[in-house]
């Protein structure tokens, strides 16, 4: 599974390492004759190599290709189940409208015939319904003894109020989870 991480950390890497990859260029002012031509950008950011599994053009299409609406994406870190491994990986979406709270996934990945797939996917749907905005979450360290749970630690502001309430999140693909106030 090293491959899949590495990859994945690759991208973050290469996302992180050119802020200015994605900017646009202001059109040129009316007198562009009158001004001096300016210098062709160059791009130091780091090419992604032929084994990260990921083109440079296949990254950029599919950071493009993302939801407006997706409002975060974090990696979390690694899970596994028998012979199985990968990455944890969450999806916050901020649905269209006033007045709605956070929609949230939780995600496997795993790599299937090289090329790293999402194995499992569910929406926490009690953080739809709490009409609240996530504003940190964290995740707890993997137990030797269950290494195929995920603990999440979320931060959530109800839309009518100012306080953050923490709730916890306990996970394992294709077993029902729970949510609910942290018990510390």
């Amino acid at each position: 599974m090293p491959n899949l991480v590495s990859s994945s950390l690759a991208l973050v890497l290469l996302l992180a390492a050119a802020p200015g990859a994605f900017a646009q260029e202001a059109a040129p002012p009316a007198d562009a004759a009158a001004q001096p031509a300016a210098e062709t950008p160059v791009n130091d950011a780091p090419q992604a190599d032929a084994d990260d599994g990921v083109a440079e053009t296949d990254a950029a299409a599919d950071v493009e290709a993302l939801s407006p609406l997706v409002a975060d994406v974090q990696v979390l870190g690694p899970w596994t189940d028998g012979d199985r491994r990968g990455i944890w990986r969450t999806v916050m979406l901020q649905p269209q409208g006033e007045g709605s709270g956070n929609r949230f996934f939780v995600q496997q990945i795993e790599e299937v015939d090289g090329a790293p797939a999402v194995s499992s996917s569910v929406e926490i749907t009690e953080i739809g319904e709490m009409n609240g905005a996530v504003v940190s979450y964290r995740p707890d360290e993997p137990s030797e003894a269950q290494p195929e749970l995920l603990t999440l630690f979320m931060d959530i502001v109800p839309l009518d109020g100012e306080i953050a309430e923490t709730y916890e999140l306990f996970y394992t693909a294709g077993e029902p989870y729970t949510f609910g106030p942290a018990s510390n």
